[in-house]
Parts: structure tokens; C-alpha cells; sequence
């Protein structure tokens, strides 16, 4: 047997969303398997992988950096670049000084074979690669979530819509979801490492189920929640971002009764102007949005609502950016989370115009900036005084941090004991665009 010195250090790095955060640790752990030893990205690995994202501009800046980052560490190094800016644009990667290796989205459970071809030199660890059966459609599936103290379970993939600005139906595919089973074989591995929350992710998570052949009125998540719900060990479970088209009704009643579905709802709004959504090609109308909200909350008040702003859509006028100010403030945000407009090549949104200036985007940006913290310090002042149990996450020397369950994120003084910890946190104050709380005797 090989010495833990002598083994090939493969290191990762992952841009973007909790789906790509998923790939990557099925990647960690196929590559586990064969008998690699997983190094930090900084630590002079043999082989780094970087997880790319394309969402913006500056996504795709950030994935070309961190393969200059990894050369520069160690210039003998094998890179690979996977993700969606190597689905999107792989001979662009390819050309990158440095890069050995370009792995698309569809290609990824391939990856450690596609390395031994090209460098077999690695082969003896590679070789080492138990067979594992496949737990579901993108690979045999994760046992933990590294680095973090809730672990997603990716259970939906691919978009089938089209939004002008959006390239995920080009680097994602056509839906794809993860048949039931599959999930809850996830999940009990995760909770026998001692995971009490799971998110549930994908690319069009409100459509899972619509490639199984259920229909969008059907209960199609809903059932698969009531058993995870069940699975010993999992305390509660969270929705990632949702959508408002293919809502499922049968959600509600789980929110209503305090199952252990998080009353928190990640519901993308991007604007909250109809003609520029109309522009962006959404597949709602600022009308079934608030349907949608009023129904959430008609059905559970506790529902905290959070969300995505794209700002500076091209043609957003004045007028048009002051509505998604005043609907962010009629919905109720607790949090949201705002990001400027760019160009994606390809996208119908590439040559609509007039353009927003890039000074007026970025003051449209700070507006944004502004009122998120608002919004945060009104959800503080709701919260104030209540108690909310929640998981630690983060500790830093004197503070731990946390998100209740209705998606409030809050520092507190350093909880003693082990990161993932459940304890009763109480919202006190509001300060610097933070919530602040004490932990209380359960």
C-alpha cells in the first residue's frame, strides 16, 4: 500500500451555485476512492480541478485566474477545468496557458478516466478505483459535504426554459431529475455522517419530477421531503432556490404544519418591472409572482421570502428599476441578493439594447446594496426577542454564525463544541448590516 507521503495530491476549487458545489464533491470523493489524497487549493497539489461558473463576466474572469493561481503554486501540476464555462467555451479553456484538461458538465462522472488517459502517470493511484454502483443519473453520489455544515443533494438538473439573459439550458441540458430512491440513499448516508439538514438543489428545482412523467399539479417534491423528514438524524430540511413556474402546490401544507420543511422560500424574482421581464423572457408574470407570494403566505405567514435582482437588464429605465425597488419592498424580502447585468454570448439579451451605463449600473447596484441591508434590519426587528433553533456553520474566534429557518443569517457569541451543532440562537439587534444573537439554554 502506498504511504499518505507518496500518494498523487489532487486539489478543488468550485465557482457558483450548490448544484456545481454538489459535482465537485462527488469529484472529491471519486477521486477519494482511487486512492488520491485531497489537498487544500494552495497546497501544492499534483492535480487541481477547478469547477467553473459562467453566470457573468466576472464568473468567467475569476475561472481563468484560478488557473493562472494553480500554475503558479505548482507549474508540474495537471489542470482541469470542468463547469459551465468549460461546457460553454471549451476551446477557449483549452487554449488557456496551463490548462492539460477541459471537462464539460455532461463528462464529469468521466473525469478520473478522462485524467488517466491524458497523464498516465497518475495510473497508480487511478487503478486503485473500487467499483461503486451509480446512485443516481450524475454518479454514485456524496457521503458528506466537505467544508460546510448543511449538505445538498443535488436531485434536479438542466433547465428547460429560456430566459434572454441566461446560459444554463446551454451548459446544463434538458431537465433531468433524480428519481426518489436515489435520494433517500443520499440522505441516509449523509445523516449516518451525522448531516441534520439537507438542501435540496437543482438547476429548475420547482420542475422536478415533469421528466418523470408527473404533471405540475401533482405532488412531486413534497413526498420526497415527508421521507426524508423521517430518516434518523435529519432534523429539518431547506429548499435551495425555487421558482415561481412549476410551483408545487403540495409544499404548502408542509410549511403550514411545521414539518421540518425550513419555512423559507428562495423565489428568484431578477425584476420587478412587467416589460422588463417580459424582455428577460421569464417564465412567470410579476402577476403569478405575487399570486405566488400571497399564497405562500397565506397558506404559512412564517415563510420567509429571499430572492435574486438582476440590475441593469438593457432598456431598464428609470422608471423600470424604481418598480423592482418598490416590489422588493411590497414583497418583504428578508434577504436578496443583487447582481449587475453582462452580456453572455450567444444570449438573445447580447444584442437587445439600449445598453444601461456602466456608471448608472453601478449606481443602481449601490441602491440595491442599500436596500438589502433594510431589508435585513426589518427582518431583525421582527425576529427581535424570538428564539430560532439553529445549525453552526461558521466559528471565527469569537463569533459563530448560522441561518434560521426562515433564511435570516446571524452571528453570535462562539458556541463551545463542534461546527454543524444545533443551539437556540435569539435575535437581539441589528448592527453593520448583520443580525446579532445569544444562545439560550435549551
Amino acid at each position: 500500500m502506498e504511504s499518505t507521503t507518496t500518494k498523487t495530491k489532487v486539489a478543488f476549487t468550485t465557482l457558483g451555485c450548490r448544484v456545481n458545489q454538489y459535482d465537485t464533491q462527488v469529484l472529491r470523493e471519486q477521486m477519494e476512492r482511487a486512492a488520491f489524497e485531497l489537498v487544500p487549493f494552495g497546497a501544492g497539489a499534483d492535480i487541481y480541478i477547478i469547477n467553473t461558473c459562467t453566470v457573468t463576466s466576472a464568473a468567467d474572469a475569476e475561472g481563468k485566474q484560478l488557473v493562472r493561481r494553480a500554475k503558479a503554486e505548482n507549474p508540474d501540476s495537471f489542470v482541469v477545468v470542468t463547469g459551465c464555462l468549460a461546457q460553454d467555451r471549451p476551446e477557449e479553456i483549452k487554449a488557456l496557458p496551463g490548462v492539460d484538461l477541459v471537462v464539460g458538465n455532461r463528462d464529469k462522472t468521466q473525469m478520473l478516466e478522462k485524467i488517466l488517459h491524458q497523464a498516465p502517470r497518475f495510473g497508480r493511484a487511478g487503478a486503485l478505483l473500487p467499483s461503486a454502483q451509480a446512485a443516481s443519473p450524475w454518479g454514485a453520489g456524496i457521503s458528506r459535504f466537505d467544508g460546510h455544515q448543511r449538505a445538498t443533494i443535488k436531485v434536479q438538473d438542466g433547465c428547460n426554459f429560456g430566459c434572454s439573459f441566461c446560459l444554463i439550458p446551454r451548459v446544463r441540458g434538458e431537465m433531468i431529475s433524480s428519481p426518489e430512491a436515489d435520494i433517500l440513499l443520499e440522505a441516509v448516508r449523509l445523516a449516518e455522517n451525522g448531516v441534520r439538514e439537507l438542501v435540496l438543489a437543482g438547476i429548475q428545482l420547482s420542475s422536478y419530477g415533469r421528466d418523470l412523467g408527473k404533471k405540475a399539479a401533482e405532488p412531486r417534491l413534497a413526498p420526497v421531503i415527508e421521507k426524508l423528514l423521517k430518516i434518523p438524524g435529519i432534523k429539518r430540511v431547506r429548499l435551495s432556490s425555487y421558482a415561481v413556474a412549476d410551483f408545487e402546490d403540495a409544499l404548502l401544507p408542509l410549511w403550514k404544519a411545521d414539518s421540518g420543511l425550513c419555512p423559507h422560500l428562495h423565489l428568484p424574482l431578477q425584476s420587478g418591472d412587467p416589460e422588463t421581464l417580459k424582455a428577460m423572457r421569464r417564465p412567470y408574470s410579476l402577476e403569478a409572482y405575487a399570486r405566488t407570494v400571497e399564497k405562500v403566505r397565506e397558506a404559512a405567514p412564517r415563510v420567509g421570502l429571499t430572492g435574486d435582482i438582476l440590475a441593469g437588464f438593457p432598456g431598464e429605465t428609470d422608471e423600470a428599476f424604481q418598480n423592482t425597488l418598490d416590489r422588493i419592498r411590497e414583497f418583504g424580502f428578508v434577504d436578496f441578493h443583487p447582481f449587475p447585468y453582462s452580456d453572455r454570448a450567444g444570449t438573445p439579451g447580447e444584442s437587445l439594447t439600449p445598453k444601461v451605463n456602466p456608471a448608472v449600473l453601478r449606481e443602481r447596484m449601490k441602491a440595491l446594496l442599500s436596500l438589502k441591508s433594510g431589508s435585513i434590519q426589518t427582518a431583525v426587528e421582527k425576529a427581535k426577542g424570538q428564539s430560532f433553533r439553529v445549525i453552526v456553520e461558521k466559528n471565527s474566534q469569537d463569533f459563530s454564525a448560522g441561518l434560521t429557518d426562515q433564511g435570516l443569517r446571524v452571528l453570535f457569541p462562539r458556541a463551545e463544541g463542534q461546527l454543524g451543532r444545533e443551539v437556540l440562537v435569539q435575535v437581539d439587534s441589528f448592527q453593520e448590516g448583520r443580525a446579532l444573537g445569544s444562545v439560550q439554554i435549551a
